[in-house]
């Protein structure tokens, strides 16, 4: 079995300036575990724990949804909190792509049938995680995180299929499969 999840992985400058964003509002002094610089990505869906079977059923389903897209921009659009700025669990950067919501909600829909697979029962928001909060923001501090400023665009070309391995230190992502996009 491997814990897997759908998501894009980002390019190297990006990520880089997403560090810099981090430092530069030093939010490695706020009570939130942030997202390892290598493990930074916009999510699409976490599908749990497969088998390789399973695996392969995926990858056939996304290959298929996939197949028409051609390569799209994306924009990042200031901060994110998920589930609200009154209760913050997970802070993120807003991902602007009406392609990459049209493209997962085909990949979404291509999962019907498929058993093993949770339908989504949220509206997709592409985001990329900054980190979890893991304790109480005061007030300076959840002003702080809503108003974080980064404005960037970039191309999506292609989506990958990751396992995640939970380990002590932290998730280590692999990229199991790579559907590219046209």
């Amino acid at each position: 079995m491997k814990r897997v999840f759908l998501g894009v992985n980002l390019p190297e400058d990006l990520k880089l300036k997403i560090e810099d964003l981090k430092l530069k509002y030093r939010l490695n002094q706020l009570p939130i575990k942030l997202v390892e610089k290598e493990n930074s990505h916009i999510a699409v869906k976490f599908l749990d724990e497969l088998t390789d079977e399973q695996i392969d059923l995926i990858n056939q389903r996304i290959a298929e949804a996939s197949g028409d897209f051609k390569r799209f921009p994306a924009q990042i659009q200031n901060s994110l909190v998920f589930p609200n700025l009154a209760k913050p669990r997970v802070l993120g950067l807003k991902v602007i792509s009406p392609n990459l919501e049209g493209l997962a909600k085909k990949i979404f829909l291509s999962f019907a049938g498929l058993d093993f697979v949770l339908p989504e029962e949220r509206k997709y928001i592409p985001h990329i995680t900054l980190g979890r909060v893991k304790d109480s923001l005061t007030p300076a501090e959840i002003e702080k995180i809503s108003n974080l400023e980064l404005a960037e665009s970039f191309f999506i070309d292609e989506i990958q299929l990751f396992e995640s391995q939970l380990t002590d230190s932290g998730p280590i992502y692999s990229v199991l499969k790579r559907f590219p996009l046209k």
